[in-house]
């Protein structure tokens, strides 16, 4: 610990280099730059300008260290929009240029934050755009998440002092290693740095890990909508994430991020929340289903999805219309997906001109083959669903996706979207994307789809042109996995759901053939077992997990369905073992205990460690069992491929 006579003599000594390199200082610019330095001497550097304060349109001070680059500004009030726009184009012209390596893409300059600081005792009131502190809360900055090496931030602060000469970096008070040569940053070595960074903090801090080579797609321009793909584990979610918090810092709108799974919107709104906190105000996370319904209610028109009541209406619409006709050879659940999916899904009426538009759809994704007069009894019974459903007052989840839509084609928000980001697409339905889509219309850089046709778990599928959106030519396909270590990947790609797929908008075929993971070793482990002789094996692989390192709070148990959850939850509940369920899981350090629940619930997740108890489905013999055989292995591939450090998959038989 330092004593407080030695920080009175780091204190001098900075004041005398700070006034060595710029000559005399206003007070309270003094005041704040050897605040800054004697707290974080250690591991930031401090460039100045040499002309203080600096010009207008000058940034007064560029501060590098392990939080992130920050261009500091002190002033007495707060700056126009225009200054704002000048200064923040200033600091990026600083940081144009800088590389990683000879064969890696730039340092992305729009990165750096730009840092206000007014007078103590005045109230910081900002909206995210930019960082606000006072001369007595300044340090706060110097306490941000770590996400660039010492080394890393040292190289970068020496080749900016170089290549800029109306700044001056200030010597540091204590010996520091020499920069890289030339100023600039090895990648090899980078990448690894951050990676063991990322992999030595508490695991949630993982989970916005961005890979240096990723950085250019963070400020990448779009002249309309976007989408990310590639495999499970590429880090699609938390480039949208870095994406958002980067369009954040360039506007003053709401923000949005929205998915079709209940409990990843909290989970991502932490990770957000770490990225960006000043801006973590503007964000609004949450599903789509309850976005809509929010937003009804607010209109005055309100709807409530009731699955309930629903369900009910349609099994009513079987026994009228289903059961006795040629749809009864396959069961009910399945035409149930085709009202919802493709009909519903895609926002046909229950009138002729809607069996018109059925008759000639492309029912993608489906494997029954239905002629015009199965078409026509599929309608029927939809009619009969339509019927009893409007009788009894209650409304699915395409109700409530489609009055939203209505709605906003009525009347607009008041106050657009900054930016939505829309996660797991592929699992949504094609209203669905029209809704998100009215939200920012072709707005550049407005609207961010993400998502991989390889976990899609949900029947049915579209093309983003059937939505009026033209997405080939701003799409990026990642291939390398940053989720599981490399023995899981390997296991991930022996499974049946892991087969390639295709690209209903631009035609490719995608596999994780070309994947290659990005962090060594992990425990894979492929078990056949009888339901009896589940809850033994199930108990020892706890035991092993504990013992190998992984806290239970990073231990997800995913099953296929609800029933079989509540079994593990039973079972952990008599071994006195903490649990949560996934439904309530929120991503924070409150959630103790192993997490359980469907694949459902766990899509978009990252853990630990996944023990995947997997009852193995009987050979398919028809189109509609091969159907939901495939959509059972997906959700297999999807449930392992939640894991990071271990897995233990369990194929259950008997």
């Amino acid at each position: 610990m330092t004593s407080s006579n030695d920080r009175e003599m780091l204190r001098r000594r900075i004041e005398c280099e700070v006034g060595d390199a710029v000559g005399e200082l206003p007070g309270r610019s003094r005041n704040v730059y050897t605040a800054l330095l004697v707290d974080g001497h250690r591991q930031w550097r401090l460039l100045l300008h040499r002309t203080q304060p600096a010009p207008a349109g000058r940034c007064d001070a560029m501060l590098i260290g392990p939080g992130g680059v920050f261009a500091v500004n002190i002033v007495d009030e707060l700056p126009g929009e225009a200054q704002i726009r000048r200064l923040r184009a200033q600091a990026e012209h600083v940081f144009t240029g800088v590389s990683y390596g000879p064969e890696s893409g730039e340092f992305v300059r729009e990165t750096v934050e730009l840092v206000f600081v007014l007078p103590a005792g005045r109230r910081p009131d900002a909206d995210g755009r930019f960082v606000v502190v006072t001369d007595a809360t300044l340090r706060s900055v110097l306490g941000r998440d770590r996400i660039l090496p010492a080394k890393a931030a040292r190289a970068l602060a020496e080749h900016t002092g170089r290549r800029h000469a109306d700044y001056v970096l200030l010597p540091t008070v204590t010996p520091a290693p020499a920069a890289a040569p030339d100023g600039l940053l090895e990648v090899d070595a980078l990448q690894t740095d951050q990676v063991n960074l990322a992999l030595a903090k508490p695991f949630p801090t993982w989970l916005t890990f961005l890979d240096p080579t990723q950085n250019a797609l963070v400020a990448r321009n779009y002249t309309g909508p976007a989408r990310i793909v590639g495999p499970a584990g590429s880090g699609k979610t938390v480039l949208a994430l870095h994406r958002m918090a980067h369009r954040a810092r360039r506007s003053t709108g709401p923000l949005l991020f929205t998915t079709l799974v209940r409990n990843l919107p909290p989970c991502q709104q932490s990770a957000f929340a770490r990225l960006l906190p000043d801006a973590a105000h503007r964000a609004e996370f949450t599903n789509l289903h309850a976005w809509a319904q929010n937003f009804l209610a607010e209109r005055g028109k309100p709807r409530i999805m009731e699955l309930k009541r629903t369900t009910t209406a349609f099994n009513l619409a079987w026994i009228r219309a289903g059961r006795v006709s040629p749809l009864a050879a396959t069961e009910p659940s399945y035409w149930r997906e085709e009202i919802d999916r493709v009909i519903k899904g895609r926002g046909l009426p229950a009138t002729d001109a809607g069996f018109a538009a059925y008759a000639e759809v492309d029912r993608r994704g489906r494997r029954v083959p239905l002629h015009p007069v199965q078409r026509r009894h599929v309608w029927a019974l939809y009619r009969a669903y339509e019927q009893i459903r409007t009788e009894r007052g209650c409304f699915d989840g395409n109700d409530v996706i489609a009055a939203a839509l209505d709605e906003l084609r009525a009347r607009p928000l008041d106050r657009p979207y900054a930016m939505v980001v829309v996660d797991e697409v592929q699992d949504m339905t094609l209203q669905s994307v029209r809704l998100v889509h009215e939200l920012t219309g072709d707005e550049p850089n407005s609207l961010l789809f993400v998502g991989d046709r390889q976990q899609q778990i949900y029947a049915g599928g579209w093309r983003f042109v059937d939505a009026g959106i033209a997405i080939v030519g701003r799409s990026e396909r990642l291939t390398r996995n940053y989720r599981n270590r490399r023995a899981i990947l390997k296991l991930a790609a022996s499974l049946p759901g892991a087969g390639p797929v295709d690209d209903f908008d631009t035609g490719d075929r995608h596999s994780l053939e070309h994947t290659e993971a990005a962090l060594p070793d992990g425990i894979a482990e492929r078990w056949s077992c009888t339901r009896a002789e589940l809850a033994g094996h199930l108990r020892g692989r706890l035991d092993l997990i504990v013992a190998a390192g992984i806290s239970l709070s990073d231990t997800a148990i995913i099953t296929i369905t609800n029933p079989e959850a509540e079994a593990i939850l039973r079972l952990l509940h008599q071994w006195q073992i903490p649990a949560t369920e996934l439904v309530d899981y929120r991503c924070a350090a409150a959630d103790t205990g192993v997490k359980v629940g469907t694949v459902y619930r766990a899509k978009g997740l990252d853990f630990r460690a996944v023990i995947h108890p997997f009852p193995v489905p009987a050979a398919p013999a028809t189109d509609a069992e091969r159907e939901r055989y495939e959509l059972t292995m997906r959700q297999q591939f999807v449930a392992v491929t939640r894991a990071r450090d271990y897995v233990w998959l369990a194929e259950i038989s008997g």
